[in-house]
């Protein structure tokens, strides 16, 4: 039998599945942080499949072995742990291996992503047309009868559609929570290309061996102070929170100027 591939990523399972996604991140985060610098903990959503599973993301190779070692078996909200190597690369260790490939590897993605649903909207239009015309031919009662049916699909679907638009929400203002909650010194970076995210942010100060970093929130457009570059068409600014107003200065001169693509220089200031 193979040995598991150790990874940066560990593979948490036997969760409690009551906890709230945002309180279990926290939860994690706390108790891994010890044997070394996370990076990133992706709790499952709660739903089929999903349920009580997480995966923690560490900096270095080493300290996700320590928090294998140290961690499996232990009591965590009233279950012993169970944990293995992830068996795939997570987007936050590929992030910070190359952040800069990493943003042209998910805009790739979101291009293929958009040129397969509109292929796929496509299809599906060439077949409601050919099935209409099936329907026609057989009467107006199939048609009514078919009408009935595709009002019904519809409803059902916009149905889903609200369900799933109000898990989003909850999650998102589960994370706005923690951004109220979350203490420190803000550096507000511009100029950034629409694919970036907060685990890219992260990636990008650790590359620059800035300590002190805990997360980044998303900033309304146009946000960004007179004193950066002009932003490009698109272009994302975030805010970036820092433990001291020390590191959040050495964070703002350690990425003030840097090219995430070519023609885009980033702009960073404390706030």
């Amino acid at each position: 039998m193979a040995l598991p591939t150790p990874s940066p990523t560990l593979y948490i399972t036997n969760l409690e599945t009551k906890t709230k996604k945002t309180e279990l991140r926290q939860q994690l985060y706390a108790f891994f942080n010890p044997y070394g610098r996370v990076i990133d903990v992706v709790a499952k959503k709660h739903g089929a499949g999903g349920r009580g599973q997480a995966f923690v993301v560490f900096e270095e190779q080493a300290a996700a072995t320590a928090a294998l070692r140290g961690l499996t078996g232990e009591e965590f909200y009233g279950r012993s742990l169970r944990i293995s190597y992830a068996k795939t690369p997570s987007r936050a260790s590929l992030i910070l291996a190359d952040p800069s490939a990493a943003l042209l590897t998910l805009t790739a993605t979101a291009a293929n992503k958009t040129t397969t649903s509109r292929a796929e909207g496509e299809y599906e239009a060439l077949e409601r047309a050919r099935e209409d015309e099936v329907a026609g031919a057989a009467g107006a009662a199939g048609g009514e009868k078919r009408a009935a049916e595709e009002g019904a699909e519809e409803r059902e679907s916009k149905r889903r559609k609200e369900d799933d638009d109000e898990d989003e929400m909850e999650i998102e203002m589960e994370d706005d929570e923690d951004v109220v909650q979350q203490t420190g010194v803000a550096v507000v970076v511009s100029n950034l290309p629409a694919e970036c995210s907060e685990a890219i942010i992260g990636a990008l100060f650790a590359q620059q061996a800035v300590p002190g970093y805990a997360r980044a929130t998303l900033l309304p457009p146009a946000t960004a102070p007179a004193s950066h570059p002009a932003p490009n068409a698109g272009s994302k600014t975030f805010r970036a929170i820092f433990d001291t107003r020390e590191h959040a200065q050495a964070a703002a001169d350690a990425v003030r100027g840097y090219e995430m693509q070519p023609g885009w220089n980033v702009g960073a200031s404390v706030e």
